[in-house]
């Protein structure tokens, strides 16, 4: 019975062959742009920084990157098609016919079992679900039968004919390693014949796979380390470039946020006492912080005016406090201020991350976050978008 599951170097040489297969596809218009490049960056001392710079990086965003993702990826992906092998070779191991199978030429029982397999197709050329076929032989008429696990005999899909659409039949003839198939309709009489070579021939040896592999496989351990620093300081140069734009899109956020003023918490007593006291409040004091992944402090004060009722003592100190705190990166917290018997007490909270102080600004200054800038589609000419619209290229 054939087995799906290989020896492991299968597998890799399998995966190593793809990685040629696609480095190459990349290569080729990595070097024509190179080419192009040299045409107007000449290859002389004067440019020789510049050169190296850019076209370092362009080999790495179009070739260079996938290489080393598909090296990391080379382990994990070997080892999920040996697994994927085994589940199969299990599957079909552990197949049963549910029903004594009947030899669909005679009609009787008695078919001795030849083979096994996973293919599919069952329930029609468009679907590609795999099953396990069995092939069957009878002891009577000498014929085969194949059937599904669940005892249904599996039929080759018919042939209709391409000119009236009628079933055709089908006769099979060998001459060697050569099979002719002959189609007939029975309703226009139209006939054509299809030939299958058996005939295997090997593929012819490719002189300059083993240093394509070796290459692109990088399995110079050198060349595997100078690929990743340079994957490295690309992905370190592209974020550096999203932050710029993103800061540049967002110049008033930015802007806003180097004006927030931090102060400390000895600060805050001298920031809100003075309004807090020509408001008719006084003896403000702040309780012990609570420090954790943020800052929260209690304060309390006394109301010394008496003709001042509970509900409007509060909103007035509420009021003061927020307009206080808007210039730097305190904020009154949002379950308010508590009063009793002219006594007011509350806590604040200080925001630190820079993620919390950019929502303070377009909170109270009603911006909002313009959106990352998308990278136009790339097109069959210009895959990279690396080319200006008159076909230059764009010097980084």
């Amino acid at each position: 019975m054939y087995t799906h599951l290989k020896d492991r170097q299968q597998y890799v040489d399998r995966y190593d062959h793809t990685t040629v297969f696609l480095a190459r596809l990349d290569l080729k218009p990595f070097l024509k742009l190179r080419d192009k490049w040299f045409e107007k960056m000449p290859d002389n001392e004067e440019n020789e920084f510049r050169n190296s710079f850019h076209l370092n990086n362009l080999y790495m965003l179009m070739v260079g990157n996938r290489l080393v993702d598909r090296y990391n990826e080379r382990n994990q992906s070997v080892a999920q098609m040996m697994a994927e092998d085994e589940a199969r070779d299990n599957r079909i191991a552990s197949a049963r016919l549910t029903l004594e199978p009947v030899c669909k030429h005679c009609g009787k029982t008695g078919l001795r079992l030849t083979d096994r397999m996973f293919t599919h197709g069952r329930n029609g050329p468009d679907n590609h679900e795999e099953d396990v076929l069995f092939m069957l032989k009878c002891s009577h008429c000498e014929k085969n039968t194949a059937t599904w696990e669940d005892g249904v005999v599996w039929e080759l899909p018919p042939t209709k004919c391409p000119k009236c659409q009628a079933y055709m039949g089908s006769k099979d003839s060998r001459r060697g390693e050569v099979i002719t198939t002959t189609y007939t309709c029975p309703n226009c009489q139209h006939t054509y014949k299809d030939k299958l070579d058996l005939h295997h021939e090997e593929e012819p040896v490719d002189p300059d796979y083993e240093e394509d592999r070796r290459l692109f496989c990088l399995q110079d351990e050198k060349s595997l380390l100078d690929h990743r620093d340079a994957k490295h300081r690309l992905e370190e140069l592209k974020r550096f470039q999203d932050e710029w734009q993103e800061k540049e899109d967002n110049k008033e956020l930015y802007d806003a946020l180097k004006g927030i003023k931090k102060p400390k918490i000895a600060e805050i007593v001298l920031l809100l006492q003075p309004a807090l006291e020509k408001a008719g409040y006084s003896e403000f004091s702040l309780d012990k912080p609570e420090i954790g992944k943020d800052v929260f402090v209690g304060f309390n004060c006394l109301d010394t005016k008496s003709d001042r009722n509970d509900y409007d003592s509060q909103k007035t100190l509420e009021k003061l406090i927020k307009k206080a705190l808007e210039p730097t990166n305190w904020r009154l917290m949002t379950d308010g201020i508590r009063y009793r018997l002219g006594y007011l007490s509350g806590r604040i909270r200080a925001y630190e991350r820079e993620e919390d102080l950019k929502q303070l600004v377009m909170k109270s200054r009603k911006l909002k976050l313009k959106p990352k800038r998308q990278a136009d589609k790339p097109s069959k000419k210009n895959p990279y978008n690396l080319e200006g619209k008159n076909g230059e290229i764009i010097i980084l």
